[in-house]
């Protein structure tokens, strides 16, 4: 039924985001069942628990790479646990939630069709998407001590954005290429690109909800 590796991909990607889909919108009414019972303890709670799930999951899902059924389960745990970040952003700015999924749908979509069908080799990105990443997970985390103006914020977001924006050409580009290698043909290379895109769409997501937050709120 899903002959090529595309079409592999697209269904485990198609299931990830749907799981993401599903932990936000269960976040989301958790955290607001919190709210209207005066329990906003339980958010910090419930972000924490996810946080904690969501680590182990991934974990394990690289842990037990070679085996294919495992892999599967600890994959859409990993993407149910990583939507229940995405709640706290509905319920907090929905305007900005939907505007950055709109943004990042298109992005997607845009990256995909240039990067599979332009002739375009992307792999001189991989060194400087790494290091351009490697700096702003530094700053970012230079910024959990070190309180930071929201403009700098504001530019860390931008600068995330472009950066997966780049690994999405790059991790379909990279897709692309293995269109006709048969021996690349089977779930278990499927997965390993859905994993890698769908933390790019993730990423993406979250950046742009926090940058047009940051816009929203000046």
């Amino acid at each position: 039924m899903f002959q090529t590796l595309f079409l592999k991909t697209s269904v485990i990607l198609a299931g990830s985001l749907f799981m993401a889909y599903i932990g936000s919108r269960i976040s989301s009414g958790i955290f607001q069942r919190a709210l209207q019972t005066g329990n906003p303890e339980k958010i910090k709670t419930t972000m924490w628990t996810a946080l904690i799930v969501n680590i182990i999951a991934f974990l394990l899902l690289v842990f037990f790479k070679s085996n294919l059924l495992l892999s599967f389960v600890f994959m859409f745990a990993f993407t149910l646990s990583s939507g229940f970040t995405l709640g706290i952003y509905t319920l907090t700015n929905p305007e900005a939630v939907q505007k950055a999924t709109a943004i990042t749908a298109l992005t997607t979509l845009v990256t995909g069709l240039i990067a599979s069908y332009s002739g375009i080799d992307f792999s001189w990105l991989g060194k400087i998407l790494f290091f351009a990443l490697l700096a702003v997970i530094v700053i970012s985390v230079i910024g959990l001590f070190v309180k930071m103006k929201s403009g700098l914020n504001r530019i860390i977001s931008a600068a995330a954005v472009l950066i997966f924006t780049g690994y999405l050409l790059f991790d379909f580009n990279n897709l692309a290429k293995l269109k006709n290698v048969a021996e690349a043909n089977n779930w278990s290379t499927a997965l390993d690109f859905a994993v890698n895109i769908y933390l790019d769409i993730i990423n993406l997501l979250i950046n742009l909800i926090s940058l047009l937050s940051g816009s929203s709120n000046n």
